[in-house]
């Protein structure tokens, strides 16, 4: 099959766009493909300021074709006596735009029902790529969009040229009134020129833009600053996030060092490094034993002349704001830092929610709430201080001048006013991760468990607040990141392997809101379902895999303890595939029997089992079900796997090969389905819905 290659020329896009698009674009990507019945191999992206690249390798040229079932009304409604059709068949025949021909009657557990099976021939997947990919685009995330153009597509910045290959034909496609070909630029300065692209070649590709002084891969931008920081200016402690933001604003990374004056180091250093990092995206330096040294490492975009204007520019701003920020520090630390609380009764949190300080007693409430559930009351008197003290900073001068700063600010004050070390580390550290791309593991080397602890439940009060008060993401519009809130709490949880309630600790958080919180309806519903979003968005699972549909049969299974549903889906995702196909037969089996018997079965009796396979069923769901139950209580997830194919795979069979379980008999019926929900729920109900597992027929 061909390939397909899209690249977005644009003018420069933010840092926190391209971040959106590393971290939806394949995955959404994928998902629409799979949607739209478009068959693939592999899906890839990448960015730079300048341009998108999606890649879809094998990719059809052709929609398959399929049939509908579309389930109709009841029969008796479609018939009259004399057995023509009523007003209500020929309605519904209408609507479908089928014929009587196409329905046929099929008995359910609620009655004969009409089914219409309805023909759809598939489309060519040129003919559906434009609207596929304007509504792959319209589906991100991105913080902030503009119009420019008379057709009002939505765009972070303005697009100037679209290549659309499928290998080497080009693909008719218009984003924003600019229509597709294969001619592209390449760096803005050093390769201005245009030139095409011959075909769509993911490895040439990415050579051919590299001859263009424009180094496609991310990872490889990152490497070059990291490689340069750490041979050329002999840096040992890097600030990888700063590395990350200075690879999203640059195609080809050059490197350029300064200095500021030395009476700045007074400052701390903490504050020193952030106030170069957020102001111009420097790097501070430090010598051999660590201390900070008033030099400074810019990252350009392209090799330029006139360096010595340029180094001269970059320490004239730095030394203005090194000047204001050793004012505004000189005025804050003028007053104790505790004494500035009371003043966050005026800063207004999330419009209906009262104020920062209401925020700041809710959440020193619940930090013994929520270190009592994960298992951890003896962090609970430093959280709760973490808690009383994180939002001061928000009413000091420095964090009003210079608001990327916040939570760094806190913490340098909290340790000048003599609080615990651990204390103000987790103050300072409230706002990690800010990449959600990050690697868990980094995440946990960057914060230490108390500020993982405030980092959750300070995320989970907003979204609580949020989803009570009917403010959600919609689409692409996510005002106040909750998204990235729910993306902080999922992976905390899983690079702390933190494990607790969270229906209880979101109730609690509830109670605490008390009359605020004005659409409590299916409050909790709408949040988990949101944070399963961010948890397959987390694991990178992507939709049409064995992983993705493990992962929704864990979470359909139980949602509650975040940390074991990453325990599940890890355990589960790594085990011997024949032995977790066999559980998921039982489990499907079981769960295509229930479906539609209309009430949960009570417990089996003896005295009415007949069969001698039903017998078997029963003792063995008597006397072997704690082989199951037992490895789960202990979360021996792939030995309570193993146990559960083994004991019932080949009696359920026989069983329902022998007996007739939808028996006339109301008794037998009961009965029978009851040993069927038994089996079910020993499994599903605790580990994971194995019933969602599709293809497992070939197996």
């Amino acid at each position: 099959m061909p390939n397909l290659l899209i690249e977005i020329g644009t003018e420069e896009l933010p840092v926190g766009s391209l971040d959106v698009l590393y971290q939806e674009l394949e995955f959404k990507t994928r998902q629409k493909l799979v949607d739209e019945r478009v068959a693939f191999s592999e899906v890839r992206t990448e960015a730079t300021p300048r341009r998108i690249a999606l890649f879809v390798q094998g990719i059809a040229t052709m929609q398959p074709d399929r049939t509908l079932e579309i389930p109709g009304p009841l029969q008796e409604k479609c018939y009259d006596a004399q057995g023509k059709p009523t007003q209500t068949l020929q309605g519904f025949l209408k609507s479908k735009q089928a014929a009587a021909k196409d329905i046929e009657i099929r008995e359910t557990p609620k009655g004969k029902f009409i089914f219409l099976k309805k023909k759809e021939k598939g489309k060519p997947v040129a003919a559906l790529l434009p609207d596929l990919i304007k509504d792959i685009l319209a589906s991100l995330s991105f913080p902030k969009l503009m119009r420019w153009e008379s057709s009002g597509f939505r765009f972070p910045r303005p697009i100037r040229w679209v290549v659309a290959l499928m290998d080497v034909k080009k693909v008719p496609l218009a984003l924003a009134g600019v229509k597709s070909g294969n001619k592209s630029f390449g760096h803005r300065f050093l390769a201005p020129q245009g030139f095409s692209i011959p075909r769509a070649d993911w490895k040439a590709y990415i050579a051919l833009l590299k001859k263009k002084h424009v180094h496609l891969p991310l990872e490889a931008r990152e490497a070059m600053v990291r490689n340069a920081l750490r041979s050329r200016f002999g840096q040992k402690k890097i600030d990888e996030e700063l590395v990350h933001i200075n690879a999203h604003l640059v195609e080809e990374p050059f490197f350029l060092q300064g200095t500021f004056s030395q009476e700045y180091l007074e400052l701390p250093a903490e504050v020193l490094a952030n106030c170069m990092k957020k102001n111009q995206k420097v790097f501070a330096c430090y010598d051999a034993k660590g201390q900070l040294k008033n030099g400074f490492v810019a990252v350009m975009n392209g090799k330029r002349n006139n360096l010595a204007k340029i180094r001269a520019d970059y320490e004239n701003v730095l030394d203005s704001r090194l000047k204001d920020a050793r004012y505004f520090y000189e005025m804050d630390t003028r007053e104790s830092f505790e004494k500035k609380k009371p003043v966050l009764g005026q800063l207004v949190y999330l419009g209906k929610l009262g104020s920062m300080l209401d925020k700041t007693h809710r959440l020193e409430k619940m930090a013994s709430i929520f270190t009592e559930a994960a298992g951890r009351k003896d962090l609970s008197r430093d959280l709760e201080r973490v808690a009383s003290l994180s939002k001061v900073d928000l009413v000091t001068h420095l964090v009003y001048e210079m608001p990327e700063l916040q939570g760094i600010v806190g913490g340098e004050y909290a340790r000048e006013a003599g609080e615990k070390e651990e204390v103000a580390s987790a103050v300072s550290v409230q706002y990690l991760p800010k990449n959600l791309g990050e690697d868990h593991h980094i995440v946990k080397q960057s914060m230490d468990l108390l500020g993982a602890f405030f980092g959750i439940i300070d995320r989970l009060d907003l979204l609580t607040g949020a989803f009570g008060t009917g403010i959600e993401p919609t689409g692409s519009q996510d005002p106040f990141a909750l998204r990235r809130a729910g993306g902080v709490v999922v992976k905390l949880v899983r690079a702390f392997d933190i494990p607790f309630s969270l229906e209880a600790v979101v109730e609690a958080n509830i109670k605490l809101y008390g009359d605020k919180l004005t659409q409590k309806n299916d409050l909790k519903t709408r949040l988990f379902k949101f944070l399963q979003e961010r948890v397959s968005f987390e694991l990178g699972v992507k939709p049409g895999t064995r992983p993705y549909e493990i992962l929704q049969a864990v979470m359909r299974s139980s949602f509650d303890d975040l940390a074991d549903v990453y325990r599940r889906f890890e355990i589960l995702t790594a085990m011997d595939e024949k032995t977790l196909i066999k559980a998921a037969k039982v489990i499907q089996r079981t769960a295509n029997m229930l479906k539609g018997y209309g009430k949960t079965p009570g417990e089996p009796k003896p005295e009415l089992l007949i069969e001698w396979q039903e017998r078997k069923l029963f003792e063995l769901i008597q006397d072997k079900s704690q082989e199951v139950a037992g490895p789960i209580s202990k979360k021996e997830y792939e030995k309570a796997t193993q146990f559960f194919a083994e004991i019932f795979a080949a009696p359920l069979h026989d069983f329902f090969d022998h007996v007739l379980v939808n028996a006339e008999d109301a008794g037998l019926r009961e009965n029978r389905m009851a040993m069927v929900a038994r089996i079910n729920r020993l499994y599903a109900g605790k580990v994971a819905d194995l019933s969602l597992l599709s293809r497992i027929d070939e197996e």
